[in-house]
């Protein structure tokens, strides 16, 4: 049999696995490269976000620490439009930085557009590289609120901005990212409870002759024999310790706590709640039902001290002050009525009227600092519409907010509120707020209804007599003696005194280009 001729079969098999050889390494060449150009590509995209990212937080620190809001001298909050998103001024949106997405820069006071330029544009060092990033900012809403515990008045401005940030790198591959987030000041209500204690263990809070905690709204005013119908619930009361709660105590609300449980009080073992321990009814807003009557804070909550001192002093003492101070701390409470200014330490029985600032129609809230005020006898504290030039009551009467800065300099209960007490025939008890940073004594115990808020976060408050409170306390302590004591919570303060939270910067969205 003769064999077939197979000369040659090997250069041909060789020459095959050559070309499969050839072809895995030019593959193998190709994947490697679009493994290096992707390499490349997400480091350039992660740099320029990093830019991106460092722009918005450049911006978002200018805005929380170097910028003031609207309102103030040379920025009158008149001259925007903050009646839809965005705000705008001019009937343009309110921005600022670059032009980005069609966005110009667009703000009233050229040197707050400067100001934020300056800060928001720069550049980072990448390996070999450079990452230019440039922002705008534009204001999506802005509102203006009462600054609780505000001894000028000065209102706080509450805004949400949104940043837009650009990181790009100019080179022989470039990259563009865009970054977006949405920059708030949170505003939070000061006076949302009744009462408040900042004080920690027990009877922080006391009622040791009972009384009513309850609510009422005086933005929808109904009155019954000269006095607010209130309702059976949102008479919260909040503390940071316990409240210890006698017979005959009903607290139409809840009652808030960092501390849990219900039991004898004791140092170590804080319960939330001592005494009636049936006293907080729970009840919620609009039902006559009851909820979890003990609610637990997450956290302490801590309560700015406003500042109280004469203006131009220091440490609230007399000797520190200058001429003008000095001779306003000699002044009393002589007369039925007084205008805003600085006072020393007025005693009185007699029926005082507090005015607020100027004349319609540019009245505005009344400013007092008072070293001390004591009431007896017949003695109140009362306030007065706005008046027109000629000295007549504005008809229908407008109000401003009267603020008293008690200085406390030198005494151990810079505030005894006997006799008739406050008066506020309008019930809002946002027209009258009272003031305190210090450790003295407040004492409330006249026989009248008394219709204001007190901030006084480090004093302890003493409640007694036959009076009424409408609005809201805080101090570090209270304490109810005595009478029942009935505290009425004007619901209306969690919508009319604010005080600022946190920044918070959040909704990140990002593309690359």
């Amino acid at each position: 049999m003769k064999r077939s001729n197979q000369k040659g079969a090997a250069l041909i098999f060789a020459m095959i696995f050559v070309l499969v050889l050839s072809i895995m390494a030019a593959s193998l060449m190709f994947i490697s490269q679009s493994e290096t150009w992707a390499s490349l590509n997400y480091r350039l995209m992660t740099q320029s976000r990093y830019g991106a990212e460092a722009g918005l937080h450049a911006a978002a620190n200018y805005l929380m620490y170097n910028y003031t809001p609207a309102g103030g001298i040379g920025d009158p909050i008149t001259a925007y439009n903050m009646t839809g998103s965005p705000v705008t001024y001019g009937g343009s949106p309110v921005a600022l930085g670059v032009t980005m997405n069609g966005l110009s820069a667009n703000y009233p006071v050229p040197s707050v557009q400067t100001n934020f330029s300056t800060n928001t544009a720069g550049t980072l060092a990448a390996g070999n590289t450079n990452v230019n990033y440039t922002v705008s900012a534009e204001l999506l809403t802005m509102k203006q609120f009462q600054f609780c515990g505000s001894a000028t008045g000065q209102p706080l401005t509450g805004q949400v901005w949104q940043l837009t940030s650009h990181g790009d790198i100019s080179a022989a591959r470039s990259s563009e990212v865009e970054v977006s987030a949405l920059l708030e000041l949170h505003v939070t209500p000061c006076f949302n409870y009744a009462g408040f204690a900042t004080g920690t263990g027990c009877a922080s809070i006391q009622f040791n002759g009972g009384g009513t905690i309850d609510s009422y709204d005086s933005g929808a005013l109904t009155l019954s024999n000269g006095s607010p119908v209130t309702q059976l619930y949102d008479g919260n009361l909040g503390s940071n310790g316990n409240l210890n709660a006698a017979p005959n105590t009903t607290v139409n609300g809840t009652f808030s706590s960092p501390d849990t449980g219900v039991g004898n009080c004791s140092a170590g073992a804080v319960d939330a709640l001592s005494g009636n321990t049936t006293a907080v009814t729970g009840c919620v807003t609009g039902t006559t039902g009851c909820g979890t009557p003990i609610i637990k804070l997450r956290a302490t909550q801590t309560y700015t001290p406003p500042v109280t001192d004469y203006p131009g002093c220091t440490g609230a003492s007399a000797g520190t002050c200058d001429g003008t101070q000095a001779t306003a701390l000699n002044q009393t409470g002589a007369g039925t009525n007084i205008n805003p200014g600085n006072y020393g330490d007025i005693s009185t029985a007699k029926a005082l009227t507090l005015n607020p600032s100027g004349t319609a129609p540019n009245c505005g809230p009344g400013i007092y600092y008072i070293n001390s005020i004591t009431l007896h006898g017949n003695g109140s504290l009362g306030i007065s519409a706005c008046k027109n030039a000629d000295g007549t009551l504005t008809n229908p009467p407008v109000y401003q907010p009267i603020i008293v800065n008690i200085v406390g300099a030198n005494g151990a209960t810079p505030l005894d509120l006997g006799g008739n007490g406050l008066l506020n025939n309008t019930f809002n008890a946002s027209l009258i707020q009272i003031n305190y940073s210090g450790t003295g004594g407040i004492n409330i115990h006249g026989n009248g209804s008394s219709a204001g808020v007190i901030y006084a976060p480090n004093a302890n408050i003493t409640l007694s007599g036959n009076g009424t409170i409408y609005g809201s306390v805080i101090g570090a302590q209270l304490t109810a003696n005595g009478n029942p004591v009935n505290i009425h919570y004007d619901r209306s303060l969690s919508n009319i005194l604010k005080q600022p939270g946190n920044w918070t910067l959040d909704t990140f969205t990002w593309s690359k280009y």
